[in-house]
């Protein structure tokens, strides 16, 4: 069965409506190959305390994106959320095979996230927490679709929880062991 080509455009759209709707919708959410219906990255993750201000986090955040070669299409300090929505990764990703990062099964060349185009949401949202520390939820979501297009399924797959943990080291090393600000005179 061949899909119009509009179809892929279409797909793209609402990945970017997604980034958009972010602006004005209290849930960010997002549309990916596998899934039948939105992901509520809100959802997606456990929260993690992180000893330190939420703006230091946050800053921190940024660092470790940029560690992973991500670009933060999605920054809002005023609501925490920082990340991106709209990846786009074939076979790698920060020096690593994709599956060493997403589980999208096994096919008969190994595994399916290493041959597949994947499609990846990845948002983190900081709050503060009792103490000045941080609340830290890091959410991945994302989907597959081999490169011959329309001809195979979509596949969701699950994160193998790597990322989220290097995204947390990255943080935690960066503002757990900075010095205290200095009180002003």
């Amino acid at each position: 069965m061949r899909l119009h080509p509009l179809t892929s455009i279409a797909a793209a759209a609402l990945c970017t409506l997604s980034a958009q709707a972010l602006a004005q919708s209290p849930n960010p959410t997002v549309v990916l190959p596998g899934f039948r219906g939105v992901v509520r990255m809100d959802t997606v993750g456990t929260p993690e305390v992180v000893r330190g201000a939420p703006a230091a986090v946050f800053a921190a955040l940024q660092l470790a994106y940029d560690s992973l070669g991500v670009e933060t299409a999605v920054r809002d300090a005023n609501r925490g959320y920082i990340g991106n929505l709209g990846l786009k990764l074939t076979r790698r990703f920060a020096g690593q095979a994709m599956s060493r990062w997403v589980d999208c099964g096994t096919g008969h060349t190994g595994p399916t996230a290493n041959a597949y185009r994947v499609n990846m949401a990845l948002l983190a949202n900081v709050t503060p927490e009792p103490g000045g520390n941080t609340r830290l939820r890091i959410a991945v979501a994302a989907g597959a679709q081999a490169f011959s297009g329309p001809l195979g399924d979509p596949i969701a797959c699950e994160s193998t929880g790597a990322i989220e943990q290097r995204i947390l080291e990255i943080v935690r090393r960066q503002v757990e062991s900075a010095p205290p600000a200095s009180p002003a005179p």
